[in-house]
């Protein structure tokens, strides 16, 4: 059966409308293709619709998939200072940018949105004691993210771009592959999306050790601001956020030449 569009052609997003049909649906252990300011992406909440999305993807069983949630999801889960709490507060809620954040989970009291995955479902979401929560910004993630956040069972989302495995990212939904488009239930189609310019995924950062593990859209914006706010967590860490080669920019206060 070929999936629902929303918004119908030629209609305007509705932003609470359209989340709480893709609320819905994830409810019903759909499927469903969702607009991110990184691309679109694949979405589901069980492990059935997780083998559904590396099907259709043709990913390899062995590969991870991570949380798309939110702030009080990545708090509440993740085992981090108060002060990485702050600096992650900062940067995904205050500046409104999109980090998928790798930190340590507690594996011996689980939290009670993992509790409730069983094993073949926590298996693929995790690696090792670590879980990846992608912190989206803008504002259909958002009130899909506080629904899920005052779902009575907890519900959990997990995410992957919406493309065959390896072919970059999808910012229009007509081109994302008629294989991938085929293996959901529902289409949430925004048009184009914000960070085309980049053609990549997110940024993906190491909470736990403060290192960057892909330079994603938006990078140097990223770098300037935790060179300019959080200096001081990098250097307990030992660590330092190098340049990325395809946006050059000053240091914060330093006025480029």
């Amino acid at each position: 059966m070929a999936p629902r569009y929303i918004p119908k052609l030629g209609t305007a997003p509705n932003v609470p409308r359209d989340a709480k049909e893709t609320y819905n649906t994830l409810k019903r252990r759909g499927v469903v293709i969702i607009p991110t300011d990184v691309g679109y992406a694949l979405l589901t909440s069980t492990q059935a619709g997780i083998q559904r999305i590396f099907s259709a993807k043709d990913r390899r069983e062995g590969y991870n998939i991570g949380i798309i949630g939110t702030y009080k999801q990545h708090r509440e889960i993740h085992v981090l200072s108060e002060a990485k709490f702050e600096m992650t507060r900062v940067l995904t809620e205050d500046m409104a940018m999109i980090v998928g954040i790798i930190a340590k989970y507690d594996t011996l009291n689980l939290h009670p949105r993992l509790a409730t995955l069983d094993p073949a479902t926590l298996a693929p979401v995790t690696k090792g004691d670590t879980v990846s929560i992608a912190v989206p910004e803008g504002p259909f993630l958002r009130e899909l993210g506080r629904l899920c956040d005052e779902d009575p069972e907890g519900m959990l989302t997990f995410g992957t771009s919406a493309n065959l495995t390896g072919q970059g990212q999808r910012f229009w939904i007509e081109d994302i592959e008629p294989r991938v488009i085929d293996a959901v239930d529902l289409v949430v189609d925004y048009g184009l999306q914000k960070w085309q310019a980049y053609r990549r995924g997110g940024i993906n950062f190491d909470a736990e050790n403060m290192k960057v593990l892909r330079r994603g859209a938006g990078y140097e914006i990223f770098r300037d601001r935790m060179l300019r706010w959080f200096p001081y967590l990098l250097k307990d860490a030992g660590v330092s956020i190098e340049e990325g080669p395809d946006f050059q920019t000053s240091e914060p206060g330093v006025r480029a030449n």
